[in-house]
């Protein structure tokens, strides 16, 4: 299964660019902590940061460990720290600035991802055959029906609803006319949202059209950005616009900013 991946390379630049993030988050989270420690929202958002270290860490490790490869317990961590990292995030959308009705009702469904999608992963690396001619027919029905639902769940319907949330948030929270809350709120979309397409389609892109140019380093660059942007975002609602002194429960209409009487997903 190691050599399915090609050995781990990275610069300086990218383990820098990479750690950096990880870092911001960290700090703020454990201050966000410390400062509300009671208080929902600062405890995902620190759920959030933890699961982030080791994807933002590989890179470094790449750096310090040239030729190194994804072996199966590197792999493990890696993966099981993104799934749950994807699932920390859109449980933060949920509860930040105010929680809304989907966690209120279907809680139990985001805790039984947390409890049983680390073993889903962890079952589909420890048990995968070496090559692709070794690959027994439970293991591909597994994958195929429990697997790659999982990973598409996780992967891609998490966070895609996840941006869907904080949206009607800031909708909620323009139509209250709150800028405590739509302040911050915006800073993290755009977090999210650029984030997201240099990481899925940017970065990629020039990597095989662009590779010795300095577009990849800049874009890695943007990329670090807008990383640090949503902690810090996160950081300037509590202690600049004092976010937190909002009550959770008590998510605003958004009846007058959608101009209709459709009800809003959540």
């Amino acid at each position: 299964m190691d050599s399915v991946f090609p050995p781990l390379t990275a610069t300086g630049f990218d383990a820098i660019t990479s750690a950096l993030p990880a870092v911001v988050y960290l700090l703020v989270a454990l201050a966000a902590v410390l400062y509300a420690p009671r208080d929902t929202r600062t405890r995902v958002f620190l759920l959030v940061a933890v699961t982030n270290l080791a994807p933002y860490a590989l890179p470094f490790y790449a750096w310090r460990r040239p030729g190194s490869t994804f072996t199966r317990p590197l792999l493990s961590v890696i993966a099981v720290s993104l799934l749950l990292g994807s699932l920390a995030l859109f449980h933060f959308t949920q509860v930040f600035p105010w929680r809304r009705p989907w966690i209120r009702r279907y809680f139990e469904l985001l805790l039984t991802g947390y409890l049983l999608g680390p073993f889903i992963v962890l079952g589909l690396i420890w048990f995968a055959p070496a090559t692709p001619e070794e690959m027994q027919a439970a293991y591909a029905v597994l994958t195929l029906f429990i697997g790659l639902p999982t990973v598409f769940a996780v992967g891609v319907v998490a966070p895609f609803a996840g941006l869907l949330s904080l949206y009607y948030s800031y909708l909620a929270a323009r139509a209250a006319g709150l800028d405590r809350a739509r302040v911050p709120l915006a800073g993290i979309i755009v977090s999210q949202l650029a984030g997201g397409v240099l990481a899925i389609l940017v970065i990629p892109l020039l990597h095989f059209v662009a590779p010795s140019g300095p577009w990849v380093a800049i874009a890695s660059a943007l990329l670090a950005a807008f990383g640090v942007l949503m902690p810090l975002a996160f950081a300037a609602g509590i202690w600049t616009f004092g976010v937190l002194t909002l009550d959770i429960d008590d998510l605003p209409s958004i009846r007058s900013a959608l101009q209709g009487p459709i009800e809003p997903p959540s």
